[in-house]
């Protein structure tokens, strides 16, 4: 079982020192939380995409297995799943039922994806996957068990604060989704180089938003669009759903065992704003220090924006676009990790200007932008946030704010 985790987590994780794995079953988890005494912070491991999923001299709390189960409310249309469940394990259990969640590009993220926000494709449609939660239950850090309802407890701090900051207050154990229905979208794929990345843009945010548009820029020159839709177009490519959503890129050449981070940042509207941008980003990418360094990007706004900030953790709610920046080296390689997160930097640090915001979809408490990220990634929002888990966490079993 132990082989199984680290055969499937994310590689860096699974090469750290750690301490090894717990598997409590639902009803041990306020014990364990409320009497822990070993090493803090406890890591939490959901889909086990993040590179934090374990960390070396550190215990990893495994949701895998115990907190796996996926069910289906025909009466009022909605997906209750353990914390355990990966995005594309629940997309397919909801097939049957002809329906779906907004879930992202990949089917792998766990819980974690919906816990910090989670976008992808139609979130310009039907908001963050965090805006389709109807409950959460599990356990706050200190090891009091609780079950919230949006209900009951929308405009609460705890409510807001589990709506984006999760993985710093609790360890959630289930959650309750409403969902919408399975309908086919229409999706294009083509190749373009950085001359066309602002234009693409610029069509992109004039379009309506059952529209999307995807970006990844990894070979020096060369650029890869994904536009999904939800209405038919002629000469578009059909798919069922986002269970059927094709790669936005290739995987990273090179060696077969790499390690990487990844920043998400996120910047409002006006595409023209990029423009100054492309000939730095253009140097960047060919100052690449891996093959598997990139720069992609997704886009947001409509139902996103209509969600009143206070209501969760998610406090960019102009934003527009989100683009991620993915530092890659071959595993072991300090020098080269040196140089591909100095290499990250420089582009965060170009794009700070357009994309001031930071989605916190994994956590850096090992990185020392940390703090730089917490502070972009929830404002004024961060001091009582940091007072909530105070309260909630008080020996800082989970990640620091």
């Amino acid at each position: 079982m132990d082989q199984d985790f680290w055969s499937e987590v994310n590689p860096q994780a699974a090469d750290a020192r750690s301490r090894g794995l717990l598997r409590p079953q639902p009803g041990d988890l306020p014990d364990l939380l409320g009497g822990w005494c070993g090493p803090r912070p406890l890591r939490i491991s959901g889909g086990g995409t993040s590179s934090r999923a374990a960390a070396t001299g550190q215990w990893t709390l495994d949701l895998r297995g115990s907190f796996e189960q996926i069910v289906w409310n025909p009466d009022d249309q909605t997906v209750r799943f353990g914390a355990g469940c990966r995005m594309g394990e629940v997309l397919e259990a909801l097939l049957p039922h002809g329906r779906t969640i907004p879930t992202g590009l990949s089917g792998r993220p766990g819980s974690g994806y919906v816990l910090t926000g989670g976008m992808g494709p139609l979130s310009r449609r039907l908001g963050l996957a965090v805006d389709q939660v109807l409950a959460f239950s599990g356990v706050w850090g200190g090891g009091q068990p609780f079950a919230l309802s949006r209900d009951l407890n929308q405009g609460t701090a705890e409510w807001r604060g589990l709506c984006g900051a999760a993985p710093f207050l609790a360890v959630v154990s289930e959650l309750v989704l409403t969902t919408h229905p399975l309908e086919p979208l229409w999706i294009e794929r083509s190749g373009g180089g950085p001359d066309q990345l602002v234009d693409r843009m610029a069509a992109a945010e004039a379009a309506d938003s059952d529209r999307s548009l995807q970006w990844h820029w990894g070979a020096d020159a060369e650029l890869q669009f994904l536009w999904v839709s939800g209405a038919e177009q002629q000469g578009l490519e059909r798919i069922d759903g986002l269970h059927q959503l094709p790669s936005l890129a290739p995987s990273p050449p090179g060696s077969p065992r790499l390690h990487g981070e990844v920043v998400g940042l996120l910047g409002g509207a006006g595409a023209e704003k990029w423009r100054p941008l492309v000939a730095g980003l253009r140097t960047l990418m060919a100052q690449r220090p891996h093959a598997g360094c990139n720069v992609a990007c997704q886009q947001l706004g409509g139902a996103t924006s209509r969600v009143p900030v206070e209501t969760t953790s998610f406090v960019h709610r102009d934003a527009v676009w989100k683009p991620w920046i993915t530092a890659v080296w071959p595993a072991g390689n300090l020098d080269a990790r040196q140089k591909s997160l100095a290499w990250l930097e420089q582009v965060w640090q170009l794009l700070n200007p357009v994309c001031p915001g930071v989605h916190l979809a994994q956590i850096h408490d090992h990185l020392p932008f940390h703090h730089q990220e917490l502070e972009q990634a929830f404002g004024a929002w961060l001091p009582r946030l940091r007072s909530l888990k105070a309260r909630l966490d008080p020996e800082g079993n989970l990640p620091t704010l």
